[in-house]
């Protein structure tokens, strides 16, 4: 189930995030929240490989995947 929000929606609802916790987080634990998530893609070198970049020199650096 989704919704859609407007901007101004968005800019209007009062965050959930427990800040504290956030900070607290280790790298550590991150990375094992990482591995336990079933939609976390895991690329092998070759795959990785494969991705090139499509738009820099903007600040940002778009990724592509060539198949």
């Amino acid at each position: 189930m989704s919704k859609t929000y407007t901007p101004e929606e968005l800019r209007g609802m009062k965050s959930r995030t427990d800040i504290a916790k956030f900070k607290r987080t280790t790298e550590k634990e991150i990375r094992k929240q990482s591995v336990a998530d079933p939609d976390t893609p895991y690329l092998t070198d070759s795959e990785i490989k494969e991705f090139q970049s499509v738009d820099e020199g903007k600040g940002k650096v778009s990724v592509t995947r060539s198949n």
